[in-house]
């Protein structure tokens, strides 16, 4: 009798714990790029993982080159995109949007020769030898033909490339409000950037259900300014933990 009112328990138990691990949303899989040295990363990261917390759906970063993140986001192979600018919707009406935005983007320009070099906007850029972060679509498609592309994997490559002369110019897409990453020695960052832009979390077509909740999730942290207080704080856990060098 005994053997046997363990056996229950033990089945119970087993039946107990499916149960919850049934009622437990798999995680979301969101593509994410250059986590270690890019602070509009960090942020955006910080926004989402409150927002999805409060909705109590697991989330999962994957780290991918930013193209191929797109590429697995419109082949349904992750759930959706860090963020991306408003006017990529147009390209691709199939994916959702999600309002408000998380994060504004300052695209920056760092230059060793800010006497001879002070590009103020994307046509000034011609002849010159650009080095920018692969993927970054708005960059692609704003700088002129006449502009040498020198295209780098990482935020930190891209100072690389900056430093050992292989391009005249790096542009760094930062948190609006960012001051300059790096100060070394002779590096200069020119002060007014290039332009600004809005950048949205982006979700697939099969996720239509959850795009109203996180909208409103979103829309509330906004409207009692703990957006706004969630950013700074990322903002500046990353200056900590990446002081401008």
């Amino acid at each position: 009798m005994r053997m046997l009112l363990l056996r229950l328990l033990t089945c119970l138990t087993v039946l107990l714990c499916s149960s919850a691990a049934l009622a437990q949303p798999a995680p979301l899989r969101i593509g994410s790029w250059d986590r270690d040295s890019d602070p509009l990363t960090a942020v955006s990261e910080a926004v989402l993982s409150r927002a999805y917390a409060e909705l109590g759906q697991p989330l999962e970063f994957v780290a991918l080159p930013n193209r191929r993140a797109l590429q697995a986001m419109l082949a349904g192979e992750l759930d959706g995109n860090l963020h991306r600018v408003y006017e990529f919707a147009a390209a691709h009406p199939d994916l959702q949007r999600i309002a408000p935005p998380i994060n504004t983007s300052a695209v920056r320009v760092y230059t060793y020769d800010a006497k001879r070099v002070q590009p103020h906007d994307w046509a000034q850029l011609q002849g010159l030898r650009v080095a920018y972060q692969r993927g970054v679509l708005r960059i692609e498609q704003m700088l002129p033909a006449g502009a040498r592309r020198v295209e780098a994997g990482s935020v930190n490559e891209l100072f690389k490339l900056l430093a050992a002369g292989i391009a005249d110019v790096a542009l760094c897409t930062e948190p609006a409000q960012a001051p300059p990453l790096r100060r070394l020695g002779k590096l200069k960052r020119l002060e007014q950037p290039l332009e600004e832009h809005l950048l949205y979390h982006y979700l697939g077509a099969r996720q239509a259900e959850l795009a109203p909740r996180l909208t409103a999730v979103l829309q509330r942290l906004q409207a009692s300014g703990e957006l706004e207080a969630i950013r700074q704080a990322a903002l500046q856990a990353y200056l900590r933990q990446h002081p401008a060098e």
